[in-house]
């Protein structure tokens, strides 16, 4: 994914910090682990959030441990015990990786298609053997890489539609975390409104560059009908987030969390608005950056 799902730091305390390193250590030791060194370079926040999420549901926790660190080998750290819980998120990062570079090597200019060339056959082999071990998550991905990227040719204006393909990928992750029907169901729905909160915050992430080269943005295609500012877009976009954050929550309370709920909270209630706040933050000094190269004549008119 993207890493828009990450605590709010200040407002853990430092257990809860804490625990919550723990456990991305110990997914980056998993990746390490089962698909190689590099893999712990795909490692994402997002990911770390589905594994305390994962090990928040099930029935056992095998605890933690320390362990050495490739990047600080002389430090040892507080890492969660390998489980499945931990390679099924592993896999799925690996999956969702090699799924991103195809996706990329369709859009990207040449220097981005270049790289994707270059890592393309690392993350084949990798999915290889993530779908041996998890073909039936290999199927969805594989049907929603698609999807996705029929939703792009097409420029639907629909923003729903738009993010369909990939909130139903992760209500789909989400719902294999229980065995329980009704468990199943509610992180089905949790699942999916985390997968449209991801897709709408990338989307507002990139709501500049996408103007700028003409690719394909869910709001920048609401709009083409009518002439509307970055800035209404942007207010457009934040609102859809906050409802969907709103959606989101209710789905949340529901989950019966046998650990982690603490960490898991002020994810939901703090970390989600947080990281619309930073994005907000990047568009508000790229247009001061703007603005001074309009005053200083460097920067065109059109742009």
């Amino acid at each position: 994914m993207f890493g828009y799902v990450k605590p709010c730091k200040p407002e853990l305390k430092v257990k809860e910090f804490d625990t919550f390193k723990a456990i991305y250590c110990g997914l980056c030791k998993q990746l390490s682990k089962t698909y190689g060194p590099l893999a712990s370079l795909t490692l994402s926040y997002d990911f770390a959030f589905v594994a305390a999420l994962s090990l928040g549901l099930s029935d056992q926790c095998g605890g933690f441990r320390k362990c050495r660190c490739v990047a600080n080998p002389l430090k040892r750290k507080a890492c969660v015990i390998p489980s499945e819980d931990l390679n099924f998120c592993a896999s799925t990062a690996m999956l969702m990786v090699y799924y991103k570079i195809k996706d990329d090597l369709q859009d990207s200019r040449f220097w981005g298609k270049l790289r994707s060339l270059l890592l393309l056959p690392l993350a084949a082999a990798a999915r290889k053997k993530a779908r041996r071990l998890y073909p039936e998550t290999d199927q969805v991905l594989s049907e929603v890489w698609v999807r996705q990227a029929v939703v792009e040719q097409e420029n639907y204006p629909s923003i729903d539609r738009a993010a369909d393909p990939t909130a139903s990928a992760l209500g789909k992750i989400c719902e294999t975390l229980s065995t329980d029907t009704r468990q199943k169901a509610i992180l089905s729905r949790f699942g999916y409104l985390t997968g449209r909160y991801v897709y709408f915050a990338d989307a507002l992430d990139d709501l500049e560059e996408d103007q700028k080269r003409g690719g394909y943005n869910p709001f920048l295609a609401r709009f083409s009908n009518r002439q509307a500012s970055l800035q209404e877009i942007r207010d457009y976009a934040v609102g859809v987030l906050n409802l969907t954050i709103g959606e989101l929550a209710a789905a949340y309370e529901l989950l019966d969390l046998k650990r982690y709920k603490t960490i898991l909270d002020n994810i939901i209630y703090l970390g989600l608005q947080q990281e619309i706040q930073v994005i907000l933050q990047k568009g508000s000094h790229s247009n001061r950056k703007k603005g001074a190269r309009q005053q200083t004549g460097v920067w065109s008119d059109h742009e």
